[in-house]
């Protein structure tokens, strides 16, 4: 199988829902133009969307909801603390909820801690490990993706909150349909619903009660794992996405988590070039390195893309960086804590890695070296 690449970024054919026009070019690439162009039958208004948002913070005023006013789900990360930063200085009081499952850096720590002294309250919320894990596993073994439930308790339990202490507004991050290819329709919305959370965060249905049902685990305790219907449902509750309303740029982001303390790797770790992300957690690098495998495109591919967009590189320039960063091999820092943390030995973990490598993309030379034909080439 060859791959084809976007003519305009570098993003491979192999990647979930991405669609090319019939000159070659991505959606995401599409939905960019519409966010960056000078043809102004097609450039977002950015000025109406702002006003838009102040006129929701007027709304959310006179709600007089009973404990918070605003909610934002947050790792700690430069898009979560932007998202803060989106609410401040309105007279709100604001909830951030963090979801912690046991492995998270000294760095994400740190930055995560900057968010209250912004001006914001935050609640940690913890899962049930034992359970967790079980979810990690499963998911890692049955799909090879760890972050498979792990996605949707970070998407549902905040909003879960929100639901429970009656807080009307609820600011999310990017719109992923609409921000890396998706759903036209789904790529439209400036709110999460049930129909975006099932295809999206529960990748393609597979639900918390999908999962319980089709591996027997007690539903009481997954209910967390689910979408709250009632954010849909109810007129008094709004969960917004920020990209709608503002243009989403993890550059100008970065800049504005520093703003507040925010720090960054002092050097790129593997997968990437850029040193201001995967900094909180680790497993979302093996969830990056199941990618490589399965799709034969990883993090750099996803970040240079952007940037490409962004105009801060060239389709050359990120060649270069995709080359010397996307397929590098999961290191022995991560297999070693993440086998112990699920409780494998090392030769179990790495067997179910191999598993899920894609030989429709993957070959293998004389000296058995992984490689992919044709890498990269147009």
């Amino acid at each position: 199988m060859k791959i084809q690449y976007c003519k305009k970024c570098l993003m491979p054919n192999t990647k979930p829902y991405i669609k090319f026009n019939n000159v070659g070019v991505c959606n995401a690439c599409l939905s960019a133009e519409q966010k960056h162009t000078d043809n102004k039958k097609s450039q977002i208004d950015w000025s109406k969307r702002i006003k838009e948002f102040n006129e929701m913070i007027d709304w959310v005023k006179v709600q007089k909801a009973p404990f918070y006013d605003a909610m934002v789900p947050v790792s700690g990360g430069k898009d979560s603390i932007t998202q803060v930063h989106r609410l401040l200085n309105h007279g709100l009081r604001i909830l951030a909820i963090n979801i912690d499952y046991g492995i998270k850096t000294e760095l994400g720590k740190y930055n995560l801690e900057r968010i209250p002294e912004m001006g914001a309250n935050l609640m940690i919320f913890r899962p049930e490990l034992k359970l967790h894990k079980q979810l990690i596993r499963l998911g890692l073994e049955e799909y090879g993706d760890p972050d498979l439930l792990s996605h949707t308790l970070l998407h549902a339990y905040p909003l879960h909150i929100a639901k429970q202490l009656q807080i009307p507004l609820s600011l999310l991050g990017e719109n992923s349909a609409f921000e890396y290819g998706g759903d036209k329709d789904l790529a439209e919305k400036n709110e999460i619903t049930e129909k975006y959370f099932n295809h999206y965060a529960a990748n393609k249905g597979m639900t918390a009660k999908a999962i319980s049902k089709k591996y027997n685990i007690d539903y009481k305790k997954m209910w967390q794992y689910d979408f709250p219907i009632e954010v849909e449902t109810n007129e008094n509750i709004k969960a917004l996405f920020s990209s709608y309303y503002f243009k989403w740029d993890s550059n100008e982001n970065l800049r504005i988590a520093q703003s507040y303390g925010f720090k960054q790797l002092q050097e790129a770790k593997e997968g990437t070039y850029r040193k201001f992300v995967g900094v909180d957690e680790k497993i979302n690098r093996l969830h990056q390195y199941i990618k490589v495998l399965k799709f034969g495109y990883g993090r750099a591919s996803d970040h240079a893309c952007e940037d490409i967009r962004l105009g801060i590189i060239s389709r050359q320039e990120a060649k270069e960086l995709v080359k010397e960063y996307d397929l590098q091999p999961l290191g022995s820092e991560y297999i070693d804590d993440i086998s112990q943390f699920l409780g494998y030995s090392k030769k179990e973990f790495l067997n179910i890695l191999e598993k899920f490598r894609n030989l429709d993309i993957w070959k293998q030379d004389n000296q058995d070296n992984w490689y992919i034909p044709n890498h990269l080439e147009d």
